[in-house]
């Protein structure tokens, strides 16, 4: 069980979330980021980071995050992870969606119900994510939302039924959580809505396991590896924020998630994952890019240690958010 104190990096700017046992709130961890990472583009939906250090740094060009954790001077990244991800040959799929057969399922939940512990970003993920796919041409009213207040059990639950039936063969569908995590013992976690009413894996399984058209599920919550059982194949790819036995970080600064930020603003809407420069960033770049960078700045956290992201199925990854597979 946590509390949270804050702190700021002397020298570095960086905010961190420090936590300490207590048994007044929910066991739900807001881990710690303590390496300066790149920044995302603004959104109108994040706030500004709180303590900005005075006066601001000038504009900097794009940043390349192969970073070392300056808080960390003694982490050598490169020596721990190897290089950074080079170019690799994606294949296209054979058959790309139109936006009229895009559909979008997004949940995340930043205000919990006491004594659950809020997050940080989870509602900014899925605000960013949706205004992302609708720059990527996907029509506003194939994009399905819940946040906060308004993602119960069974609004989840009935979100993921649209979308599997609107999942039909030619059409390409994405449900992406953020949020918490429940574990619920032995192998078993569960999505966390906001009135407790758990999905466990299984169930996640079971529900978007009856699409019949190309589906990418990607979650982003501590464990959110766990999820993984049943859903690649070579229709289904899946992608996760860190192994089934990790926990996942928020960045302050960024107001979103560490995976969030890494995939849809850094690595797709900036294209920082771009690794052979050819101006088209695809996914499978972007999840090989998110997964290394995802590593590299939360090397050394303590207590929990590093999220290694994961992601299978559907090995045709040559496709960006503007023309992905039917």
């Amino acid at each position: 069980m946590w509390t949270v104190a804050a702190a700021v990096l002397v020298g570095a700017g960086v905010f961190l979330l420090i936590e300490r046992p207590s048994a007044e709130v929910e066991p739900v961890a807001i881990p710690v980021v303590t390496a300066p990472s790149p920044s995302p583009s603004p959104s109108p939906s994040v706030a500004p980071s709180p303590e900005p250090p005075p006066p601001p740094p000038p504009p900097a060009p794009r940043a390349d995050p192969r970073i070392r954790a300056a808080a960390q001077p003694e982490l050598d990244v490169e020596s721990i992870l190897g290089p950074p991800p080079g170019p690799q040959n994606d294949p296209r799929p054979a058959r790309t969606a139109a936006p009229a057969d895009r559909y979008a399922f997004l949940v995340g939940v930043t205000d919990y119900r006491p004594p659950t512990k809020d997050t940080i970003g989870s509602a900014n993920d899925v605000r960013y994510i949706a205004a992302e796919l609708e720059k990527s041409g996907w029509l506003p009213q194939n994009i399905r939302m819940v946040t906060d207040g308004q993602a119960t059990g069974a609004a989840i639950r009935e979100g993921m039924s649209w979308l599997t039936a609107k999942s039909t063969p030619g059409t390409f569908a994405l449900f992406h959580y953020s949020g918490h995590v429940k574990q619920k013992g032995g192998t078993t976690e569960a999505l966390w809505p906001v009135d407790r009413a758990f999905i466990d894996d299984r169930e996640v399984t079971a529900l978007l396991g009856r699409s019949q058209g190309r589906l990418w599920v990607d979650i982003a919550g501590c464990e959110a590896g766990s999820f993984m059982d049943g859903l690649p194949s070579d229709r289904v790819l899946f992608s996760g924020s860190s192994k089934g036995t990790e926990k996942s970080y928020e960045y302050p600064p960024w107001a979103r998630s560490v995976w969030t930020g890494l995939v849809f603003d850094l690595g797709l809407s900036q294209g920082q994952a771009d690794a052979d420069g050819n101006g088209r960033t695809t996914i499978g770049e972007t999840l090989r890019y998110s997964q290394y960078y995802a590593q590299a700045i939360t090397l050394g956290q303590k207590p929990y240690g590093r999220q290694t992201p994961q992601f299978a199925g559907a090995p045709d990854l040559g496709w960006t958010l503007a023309d992905p597979p039917a």
